[in-house]
């Protein structure tokens, strides 16, 4: 029996903590506008409403139905629905370009949204790997896929600065022809595009 691989959710929680990391970096470093943050804000936003809208429609239901915890699962949908203030917050400071604000909102996201991953992966994987079969899982999956639409974007952001285990492991999970992709076509046009980097060292 094949054994569920919960490498993406891992890389995903991976990638939204460095996002915030990184503009909250930005912003104390005076930079709240523009291109870049932006595009890289609109990006992180539409990125983690795939992840959150397919666990509210296609996991934590069927975890429900097999009976799981109802206090785990209750828990996972409060903290998504808690995180929708926070994320107005940025999108505020973002639309205000106010430095100071961007970053102390930014920092309290992150802060929650990172509670919520670990939670996630502390209380709720657990019962995955538990309950829910391969197939189910795999549904899981095809529903982020099908609202995240390309992959083209998503692969290049997922792996933005991962580290070489994690691109590893996500590289072992994929068919050859998306590493391919990836390095010769993908990334390079990702890198071109305005993003959110990672602060110079001093």
């Amino acid at each position: 029996m094949s054994e569920i691989d919960v490498t993406f959710m891992y890389a995903v929680h991976d990638a939204f903590q460095r996002d915030l990391e990184r503009l909250a970096a930005m912003a104390e470093g005076g930079d709240a506008s523009g291109a870049a943050v932006e595009a890289g804000w609109e990006r992180f936003k539409a990125f983690l409403h795939v992840h959150h809208t397919a666990e509210d429609t296609h996991l934590w239901p069927v975890l429900r139905a097999k009976g799981a915890s109802p206090a785990v699962l209750d828990r996972m949908e409060d903290e998504h629905a808690g995180l929708e203030a926070l994320l107005d917050a940025v999108g505020g400071a973002v639309a205000a370009g106010s430095a100071e604000q961007l970053a102390d909102a930014a920092r309290l996201l992150a802060d929650e949204l990172g509670d919520h991953c670990e939670h996630e992966e502390q209380d709720a994987l657990p019962l995955v790997k538990e309950l829910l079969t391969v197939q189910e899982w795999k549904a899981f999956g095809a529903e982020q896929r099908h609202q995240v639409g390309s992959a083209a974007m998503f692969f290049p952001w997922l792996l933005d600065g991962a580290d070489p285990g994690m691109r590893r492991k996500v590289f072992d999970a994929v068919p050859p022809p998306v590493r391919v992709l990836h390095r010769f076509v993908w990334s390079p046009r990702y890198r071109r595009a305005p993003r959110w980097h990672a602060p110079l060292s001093a």
